[in-house]
C-alpha cells in the first residue's frame, strides 16, 4: 500500500474528534449537570450511563461484523461513517436540553434514552472509522504515527471544549457559580454539536481517496445473520494476545474513566478551584498532547509496544494517588495557593501524557494483532476487533461514571452544594475512594499488559509470511 498523503492522514485524525466530544461530555459534564443542576441522584445518573453502555455490548459487535461485510461504491467503512456522523452531533443538543419540569424518574429516562441513541449512532460512525485506521497502513511504525496523529488531535479538540466552556460559557451569573446554571449547558451542547458535525464530515470527505486502496468485503455465499457477530467474536477471543489486550484496556479504561468522571467534583469541591483555574488546566493538557506527539513514535522505535503499555499502566496508578494522597495525609499545600495549583498542573500533565500513550500504543498494537489473526485464520476482521475495542472504551466511560455516581452518593455530597461549604468528612470520603479506585484498576491493567506477547521481531516474521501467502495466491 502506498504511503498516506498529508490530507488523508490529518483528515482521518480529525475524525476522532466526535468521539472526543462524547468523552468530554459524558466524562466531565453530564453527571455533574444531571446531579448538581437537575437534581438527579448520583446513583441514577451513573445507572443511566451503565445501562447505555450495556446496550453497546449488543450494538458494537453488530456494527463491527456488519461493517466487515458491507458492499458499496463507498467501500466498507465510509457509508456507515456518513450515516452515523450527523445524528450523533445533533443528539448533543438533546443531551444538554431536557424538557422542563420533569420528575426525577423522568429525568432519568430522558438521560438514558438520549444516551442510548447517541451511543448507537456514534457506533455507526466510530467503529468503521477505527477499523479503517488499521487498514490504511501495514507498516509497524506508520501505524503508530497514524494512531499518534488521531489520538493527539482528539485530545487537542477535547481539551478545547472545557477550556472554552470554563472561560466563556460557565461564567458566574449574578454571584451564582456558572457550573450550576442550567442554561449554560444548552450553549455547551451547541458547541459540542458544531465541533462533532464539522470534523466528522471532514473525515469522510478527506479520506475518500483511500477507498480504492482499502480491503474489500469478501463475496458472501450466505446473507448476514444476526448471530454472525457472536460467531465472529468467538473467533476473535481465541487470540490470546487480543484477550490480554482487551483486559488491559478494560482495567485501564475504568481507571482513567473514574479519574476523569471525578475530576470536576475533585477540582470544584476538594481543591476548590475557580472556573478560571479549571480553564487554565487546558495548558498542561495541551503540553502533554504535544509531548506525546513528539515522543511516542520515537519510543515506539526503541521499545516494543506491550512493554511500553505495561509501564504506562503502572505509572498511571502511582500518579492517580499521590496528589490526593498528599492532602489526605496532611502534607499538600493549602487550597487557594499557587503551589497547590502547580501540583495539579503537574499531576494532570502526567495523567494526560500516560492516557494518550496508552490510547496510541493500544490502537497500533491492535492493528498488529490483526495481522497475527489473519495469519492464523486467513480472515481480516478489523470491524470485529475494533468493535470489541470500541466497546471497551465506551464501557470504561460508563463504568467510570457509574462508580463516580456511587462515590458521590456514598460521600454525602448534596445537590447544588457551593464550593467551600462541603464538610471535611465528605471531602475525605470523596478523595479517598476516587484516588484508591483509580490506583487499584491501574495495577490490574499493568498485570494484564505484562502478559501480552507480540514484539516487533515477531510481527516482522508474521508480515513476511503474509506477504509470501499473498504472492502464492
Amino acid at each position: 500500500m502506498r504511503q498516506l498523503t498529508t490530507l488523508e492522514k490529518w483528515t482521518y485524525a480529525l475524525g476522532n474528534i466526535p468521539y472526543a466530544v462524547k468523552d468530554t461530555a459524558f466524562g466531565t459534564f453530564v453527571v455533574f449537570y444531571y446531579t448538581q443542576v437537575l437534581g438527579l441522584s448520583g446513583t441514577l445518573a451513573g445507572l443511566a450511563m451503565l445501562l447505555a453502555m450495556t446496550w453497546d455490548a449488543v450494538s458494537d459487535p453488530m456494527v463491527g461484523s456488519w461493517s466487515d461485510r458491507v458492499h458499496s461504491r463507498w467501500g466498507r467503512r465510509h457509508l456507515l461513517m456518513a450515516v452515523g456522523a450527523v445524528p450523533t452531533a445533533i443528539l448533543f443538543l438533546f443531551l444538554f436540553n431536557p424538557p422542563p419540569d420533569l420528575s426525577e424518574w423522568q429525568v432519568f429516562v430522558w438521560l438514558l434514552a438520549v444516551s442510548i441513541l447517541l451511543r448507537t449512532f456514534l457506533t455507526l460512525y466510530f467503529i468503521p472509522y477505527q477499523a479503517m485506521g488499521a487498514e490504511m497502513s501495514a507498516d509497524y511504525d506508520e501505524r503508530t504515527s497514524l494512531a499518534t496523529a488521531r489520538v493527539s488531535v482528539a485530545w487537542l479538540g477535547g481539551l478545547s471544549l472545557p477550556a472554552i466552556a470554563y472561560s466563556l460559557i460557565f461564567v458566574a451569573d449574578g454571584g451564582t457559580d456558572g457550573r450550576l446554571v442550567a442554561d449554560n449547558y444548552w450553549h455547551y451542547g451547541i458547541l459540542s454539536t458544531v465541533l462533532a458535525l464539522v470534523t466528522g464530515l471532514l473525515c469522510v470527505w478527506g479520506t475518500r481517496t483511500t477507498i480504492p486502496l482499502l480491503p474489500k468485503a469478501p463475496v458472501q455465499t450466505q446473507p448476514f445473520k444476526w448471530i454472525q457477530p457472536l460467531l465472529d467474536l468467538r473467533g476473535a477471543v481465541n487470540n490470546l494476545n487480543f484477550r490480554r489486550t482487551i483486559g488491559t484496556k478494560l482495567a485501564f479504561g475504568i481507571c482513567a474513566g473514574l479519574y476523569v468522571a471525578m475530576s470536576l467534583y475533585i477540582g470544584t469541591y476538594f481543591w476548590e478551584f475557580t472556573t478560571d483555574q479549571l480553564a487554565g488546566l487546558a495548558l498542561p493538557t495541551f503540553l502533554a498532547t504535544i509531548t506525546a506527539l513528539l515522543i511516542l513514535r520515537r519510543l515506539g522505535r526503541s521499545w516494543d509496544k506491550p512493554r511500553l503499555i505495561s509501564a504506562i499502566c503502572l505509572a498511571f496508578s502511582v500518579n492517580s494517588i499521590w496528589f490526593v494522597g498528599a492532602r489526605l495525609v496532611g502534607i499538600a499545600p493549602e487550597n487557594g495557593t499557587l503551589a497547590l495549583y502547580l501540583l495539579q498542573c503537574i499531576n494532570l500533565y502526567v495523567a494526560v501524557l500516560l492516557v494518550i500513550g496508552l490510547q496510541v500504543l493500544g490502537a497500533s498494537l491492535l492493528a498488529d494483532i490483526l495481522d497475527e489473526q489473519e495469519l492464523d485464520t486467513g480472515l481480516r476482521q478489523e470491524g470485529v476487533f475494533f468493535a470489541a475495542s470500541a466497546f471497551v472504551l465506551k464501557a470504561t466511560t460508563g463504568v467510570g461514571t457509574f462508580l463516580a455516581g456511587i462515590i458521590i452518593d456514598i460521600s454525602g455530597l448534596a445537590s447544588g452544594a457551593a464550593p467551600g461549604s462541603v464538610a471535611e468528612p465528605v471531602l475525605i470520603s470523596m478523595g479517598l475512594t476516587s484516588a484508591g479506585g483509580t490506583a487499584l484498576m491501574g495495577l490490574v491493567a499493568w498485570r494484564y499488559a505484562l502478559k501480552v506477547r507480540l514484539s516487533r521481531d515477531k510481527l516482522a516474521r508474521i508480515r513476511t509470511q503474509l506477504d509470501a501467502r499473498l504472492v502464492t495466491e
